[in-house]
């Protein structure tokens, strides 16, 4: 439990960071950091088993029984060594950012004018949490979960900087969610093959070594997902452009998170794909490909944390050819580089901070000597970068040397790779001994001082307090002492060794089942037994020259470094990586601006023309297709005709014909009607009373939102052209034809669908409901209807967003069929709005009809809830019902009024989505996500399937109610006042909606 144990103490962290950050300001970091020590804690014993070949158990806590999802936590080498890192080095930063972080927002960079600590605690322990959930896993599913929360939470903490890290915030969150698709496909296509979510499981499975052709497709996806997060070529840009965070979220990105996550999953999927040689080849170029690159880029830079972050791209890169590399040597070197890096990498970083905290800047062109005024982090710094440029007697000098022995063995020790990865090997490493003395000579010694730029006030410099840069020196000097102890690395790296290099996961896969390292049967892995030993002098050899070398001619090129820097002295390339980027997605939108351009038209007909031209194509096309394949297809179905078809097919014609011709919008609207109510008698007569009363219901509130949008619009269409009419009635004609050769060739004329036959069957064993409509919707797809309901509520929310929005009242609307206004003064255009003259008397009858209707309908809505399981009725209907009589009682009214409080709709609509959430979330808790559960209560079965209903039931009534509080909400008549020129006339005064104004003796509107 202890993996358990360690998330949950990270979890209280983030828990407790808000409260303690309004309680303790940016002091909230020594607690947190006291957590995430207690959480590193936690994992000594699993990391002592583990250490030890001791069996590890894996914790598997049920998630979705019915699918076998399960959250598994498991504590082998390569997890506890990422969470180790992840944690200490975590407790570090954050003892850090409590002095470093400015309480005012005006010290250092990206405060924004509020304190710097501002939900950075939040962020950064839901960033580890993230972290943790990654490593510490043996499922699929909460690996991608804790792979795209790394990516939110890095996104999240960059953009939290400030506005000017907005931009750089999105491209990092644009690359990475890139390499999380890669990776979701590749994890689908795992479980596909697999049949399992267990990562240990899927990784000893059979289909690596029967399928090549599968596990390199899959290994090249691992990789490019990896690429993103790590930063490596041709995604390098984002980490260096990451920089406008502040330096605490620099430090742990850099260290501890983010990028190590690419580190990791690489040395994850390692057990499958080591000997895979387009994974070999594919890592070893990029990884030492960028490795040379990014130390060039590290040269040009004169802002130290530029400097810094492609100094981490390229020493990412270094790790990543070890993995490729493959062998037990190599992914042990890999492991001990990987703890080297988060070191030296974090507390130069730190360093850095300290200097722009004292010195007021981070470009070595404005910063003079410091090295008197700031003895301490010089001191550190030298430490931290001597151990970046693999200076003995360092831990760095001892991990960049383990490498080179290994590179000794890429493709099978071939003579010709041997030679050409070395070669690239000792340039990236004298360009590494470049970039470090770069840091020193220009951080501290003045060295690139530029005399024309202003220098910070020597009178202002200082060190600060050794709670500032004592975290930061920590663990940039701490290199040094552990590399005179380094064969307390052995044992680890050799346990993390085979478990990266041999298969992973045995013995079975079962819940509480044990895994062992060096326990495999014999013949399932060669070298099994294998033991680092990693000195800090391994004698004459190979790679002791090469290191000599390397320092040798670094320093050489350190006292010429006039001429490198006048060579690097101009961009390498007209573009970088940031801009092309930028250049990608402005193509990209260009390209979407361009495919709905047809569409992008407020005119129905363009988009419905478009849809019905759309129709046409497919149904031509498949109907071909199917003819010249020679699919069969199936017999008539008998009983599909009766006398009531053919009358109904009449009153939809005749309905249709009316609504071509129709010049009135009011005609237009009954008549759709007209259809909508014979289709709905057609499926009465077919058997579906649930569809057909949900049919009529939805087409009795449709006509009475048409007519409300109707009184605001003119009486009559616009006049189309004769060439416009002719196009229409050919499309509908096309229409109409393809659609019903279609219905009757691929629907009407076949059986029922065997998925219908078994809802029918064993819906109501299944649900104790015999409604199958209704369980359909609620049980069997309840995910789909909480969508559905989710978009009503969404679509209510915009119908009072759009509706507030618009400042001139919609009343005032008018159309081009507007009559000629006489002069000086506007006319009525006889809109829906006039169509009761008297309102008052006109109303009675309604008024007396809605006092014995309304509480017939209210409970009649009741009972079709509550029966809705077993009978026809649940909460859509229900909601319908209840809204019939909302829309009864707002037409008995004499004036347009809400039919409620404005806050009503919108909280019955948060109400209903917040049921149906929780009635998932419920399920979840009992074992079965969005499953209902079953309780008998004094005899009478309910189902959780009644509250899902009820959610939907407030919801739609919240979005009805919504429809009619804005569309049927009237306002004050307008008066229309004659103009200068107008006439003595006795022309009475327009009420109701005032009309749009034309030419000079357009009238004045009150």
């Amino acid at each position: 439990m202890s993996p358990v144990l360690a998330i949950a103490v990270t979890g209280l962290a983030t828990t407790l960071a808000w409260p303690l950050t309004r309680w303790l300001g940016r002091g909230a970091g020594w607690p947190l950091a006291l957590l995430y020590l207690v959480g590193a804690f936690a994992l000594l014993s699993p990391l002592s088993l583990a250490l030890s070949g001791m069996p590890t158990a894996v914790v598997r806590i049920p998630w979705v029984p019915a699918r076998d999802w399960t959250l598994d936590l498991f504590a082998d080498p390569t997890g506890l060594l990422f969470a180790m890192l992840a944690l200490v080095i975590g407790a570090v930063v954050l003892i850090y950012s409590s002095s470093y972080l400015s309480d005012d927002g005006n010290r250092g960079r990206g405060g924004g004018g509020r304190p710097q600590h501002y939900g950075f605690y939040q962020l950064m322990t839901l960033f580890t949490v993230s972290m943790l959930g990654l490593v510490l896993t043996d499922s699929m599913v909460l690996l991608y979960v804790c792979w795209e929360l790394t990516s939110l939470a890095s996104f999240a903490l960059i953009a939290n900087s400030g506005r000017p890290a907005y931009a750089a915030a999105l491209r990092t969150l644009t690359v990475t969610i890139v390499g999380g698709l890669v990776l979701l496909g590749a994890l689908v296509a795992i479980w596909l093959r697999t049949g399992t979510t267990s990562i240990s499981a899927a990784l000893s499975d059979d289909v690596w070594a029967a399928d090549p052709g599968f596990t390199a497709a899959v290994a090249v996806a691992v990789a490019i997902a990896a690429f993103t997060k790590s930063a490596q070529f041709p995604f390098h840009f984002w980490l260096p452009d990451a920089m406008a965070a502040s330096t605490p979220v620099s430090a742990y990105l850099h260290a501890a998170a983010v990028v190590k996550a690419g580190i990791f999953l690489l040395m994850r999927f390692s057990p499958a794909f080591h000997d895979v040689p387009v994974w070999n080849a594919l890592l070893v170029s990029v990884g030492m490909g960028t490795a040379v690159m990014a130390a060039v880029f590290a040269l040009q830079k004169t802002d130290l944390k530029q400097l810094l972050a492609y100094s981490t791209v390229s020493q990412l890169g270094w790790i990543i050819t070890a993995i490729g590399v493959g062998t037990q040597g190599a992914l042990a070197a890999a492991a001990l580089h990987t703890v080297a890096h988060a070191l030296f990498k974090s507390g130069l970083f730190m360093l850095v901070g300290v200097v722009d905290h004292g010195a007021g800047t981070r470009d070595i062109r404005e910063l003079d000597p410091l090295w008197r005024r700031m003895p301490w982090a010089f001191g550190a710094t030298v430490l931290g970068a001597g151990a970046m440029a693999a200076v003995p007697p360092t831990l760095g000098y001892v991990s960049k040397e383990s490498m080179l022995i290994a590179f000794g063995d890429v493709a099978g020790g071939h003579p010709v790779a041997v030679t050409a990865l070395l070669t690239a090997a000792v340039i990236g490493a004298i360009l590494t001994f470049l970039y470090c003395a770069r840091i020193v000579l220009g951080g501290f010694l003045g060295v690139y001082r530029d005399p024309a730029r202003p220098a910070a006030d020597a009178g202002e410099v200082h060190e600060g307090q050794a709670r500032l840069w004592l975290p930061a020196a920590l663990p940039a000097a701490i290199g040094l002492p552990l590399a005179l102890v380094v064969w307390v690395f052995d044992v680890p790296m050799s346990a993390i060794a085979e478990s990266a290099a041999g298969p992973f996961g045995w013995p079975p896969h079962e819940p509480g089942a044990a895994v062992a390292y060096g326990t495999a049967p014999a013949g399932t892995i060669d070298d099994l037994t294998y033991e680092a030993h990693f000195a800090l002098w391994h004698g004459l050899t190979l790679e002791a020259g090469l290191t000599a070398l390397i320092l040798v001619v670094g320093v050489v090129l350190v006292w010429r470094r006039a001429t490198i820097d006048r060579v690097l002295a101009r961009e390498l390339l007209p573009f970088t990586g940031a801009s092309a980027l930028e250049g990608l997605m402005t193509a990209t939108t260009r390209a979407g601006r361009a495919l709905v351009r047809p569409t992008a038209s407020d005119s129905p007909a363009r988009h419905a023309g478009a849809l019905l031209a759309a129709l046409i194509v497919y149904t031509v096309g498949v109907g071909g297709w199917a003819l010249v394949s020679g699919a069969s297809i199936p017999p008539r179905v008998a009983g599909l005709d009766s006398a009531i078809d053919v009358m109904l097919l009449l009153v939809v014609a005749v309905a249709v014909v009316g609504l071509c011709i129709a010049r009135s919008r009011l005609s237009a609207a009954v008549l759709l009607s007209a259809v909508g109510i014979a289709v709905t008698v057609q499926i009465f007569g077919l058997g579906a009373p649930d569809v057909g009363l949900t049919q009529l219901l939805v087409e009795a509130l449709t006509i009475i939102m048409f007519v409300l949008v109707l009184r605001r619009l003119p009486r009559d269409f616009i006049a189309a052209s004769r060439r416009r009419n002719t196009a229409a009635l050919i499309v509908a004609a096309l229409t109409g034809v393809v659609a019903t050769v279609g219905v009757l060739v691929f629907t009407g004329r076949r059986e029922r669908s065997p998925i219908g036959m078994y809802l029918l069957e064993n819906g109501p064993r299944i649900t104790g409901g015999n409604n199958v409509v209704n369980t359909i919707l609620v049980e069997f797809r309840a995910l789909d209807t909480l969508g559905e309901v989710a978009v009503l509520g969404v679509a209510g929310v915009a119908i009072l967003a759009v509706l507030g929005s618009v400042r001139t009242p919609a009343d005032t609307v008018a159309s081009a069929t507007d009559q000629e206004l006489l002069p000086g003064t506007e006319q009525s255009t006889g809109s829906a709005a006039e169509a009761l003259e008297d309102a008052a008397r006109n109303t009675v009858p309604l008024q007396l009809l809605a006092r014995g209707v309304t509480p017939v309908l209210a409970l009649i809505s009741l009972i079709l809830l509550w029966r809705g399981h077993n009978e026809p009725g649940g909460g859509f209907i229900a909601a319908l019902v209840a809204s019939c009589a909302f829309a009864l009682i707002y037409l008995a009214r004499e004036s347009d009024r809400p039919v409620s409080r404005p806050s009503t709709p919108v909280s019955l609509i948060g109400v209903g989505l917040l049921l149906t959430g929780l009635t998932g979330i419920g399920g979840y808790a009992l074992g079965q996500f969005l499953e209902p559960a079953h309780w008998l209560v004094a005899g009478q079965h309910i189902s959780s399937a009644l509250i899902f209903d009820l959610g939907v039931f407030a919801a739609v009534l919240g979005l009805v109610m919504t429809a009619f509080n804005t569309l049927g909400a009237g306002r004050a008549p307008t008066e229309v006042v004659p103009g200068p020129d107008a006439p003595s006339t006795g022309h009475r005064r327009a009420r109701g909606p005032g009309r749009a104004r034309r030419g000079a003796d357009a009238e004045v509107v009150r």
